[in-house]
């Protein structure tokens, strides 16, 4: 697939800074092929089949690679989305954003890329940094493909969990082109962090919700059911709205405003849905739930990246009701719609 210039520069310009900023060197680790766009395998869906909705949703999943070993034996850093094994890791993810997001108002646009693996979170923040330049480089290529041959003007949703969202947080910093705001109803960075940094270096492409109608803003949060189990990876965000009253401050929302979470049943096969699940606060920018029982979702091999407490792993699914209505109401309330 023919790289645009554009891409190239931006390209050009993360490696550059990254390498300034960082005193250390890329991991030693294989890089796989770069995804070709063009070629529908990398995609959850065709682009060419999602055309039959007015507004469209662009999705980035959350670290699912396994990490297999690579060709020189050594546990893998990237995802070799060339390989069916590891698009494969990412279906169920996406197949769920896709049928309790997406349901009968948006097109659903989901790329396969090179995201980095566990195995890359055994390493610094600066040599994340560096890693995290190649999946970055993916989803703008993916973006770009997107917009140039499958959007046609349509209003778009970005919607990412975690690494998907850190990935679009540099897509909204760096890689999109002002144009591409004026066509964004809202972005969903679910279990990320903005900090204020980034909020006063880019004060014109990062604009965060204030309510639950504003469009060309950001939608961010990370649930907690204890202050002191933020993430040292995730605690320095400024961000931060609840999605059971779409209020920023520290104003309590009940158990009757969660409209239900939607989480999958593999005794079943279906998606369950609990309404009145949890109430929650804000509290120093963090989510805080009072319904919820850490250990549901707690995970002891990971529990240095995320302690008991922390409720990263729900954040997708926790709020999906609400999320579901706010996506359709900021649409409803999009400029043009």
């Amino acid at each position: 697939m023919k790289q645009h210039n554009f891409g190239i520069r931006h390209s050009i310009f993360v490696l550059v800074l990254l390498f300034l900023q960082a005193a250390c060197t890329m991991p030693e680790t294989a890089t796989p092929p770069p995804p070709d766009y063009s070629d529908a395998i990398y995609w959850f869906l065709d682009p060419e089949t999602q055309t039959s909705r007015e507004a469209d949703i662009f999705y980035v999943y959350p670290t699912l690679g396994s990490g297999r070993e690579g060709d020189d034996g050594k546990p893998a850093l990237l995802a070799d989305v060339s390989l069916q094994e590891e698009r494969d890791d990412a279906l169920g993810n996406q197949r769920f954003n896709h049928e309790v997001y997406a349901a009968e108002d948006f097109n659903f646009y989901a790329p396969f890329y090179r995201q980095l693996t566990m195995n890359a979170y055994m390493f610094g923040p600066r040599q994340l940094n560096l890693l995290m330049t190649i999946p970055v480089s993916d989803i703008q290529s993916a973006f770009e493909h997107y917009m140039e041959r499958h959007n046609n003007g349509r209003p778009f949703i970005l919607l990412g969990h975690s690494q998907g969202s850190a990935v679009l947080l540099e897509l909204l910093k760096h890689g999109m082109k002002p144009a591409h705001f004026e066509q964004m109803v809202a972005a969903y960075l679910i279990g990320w962090q903005i900090t204020r940094e980034e909020l006063d270096q880019f004060p014109e492409r990062l604009k965060p919700a204030q309510g639950e109608d504003d469009t060309g803003v950001i939608i961010l949060f990370n649930s907690l059911t204890d202050i002191e189990a933020k993430s040292p990876r995730i605690d320095l965000s400024v961000v931060c709205i609840n999605p059971l009253n779409w209020k920023t401050d520290s104003t309590y929302a009940a158990k009757e405003e969660h409209l239900g979470i939607v989480r999958f049943n593999r005794n079943t096969g279906r998606y369950d849905t609990i309404p009145h699940f949890t109430g929650a606060y804000i509290r120093d920018y963090y989510l805080i739930c009072t319904g919820v029982d850490p250990a549901a979702v707690y995970n002891e091999e990971l529990s240095e990246l995320f302690p008991f407490g922390n409720l990263h792993f729900m954040d997708s699914w926790l709020y999906a009701l609400n999320l579901q209505k706010n996506m359709t109401r900021r649409l409803k309330n999009f400029p043009g719609e």
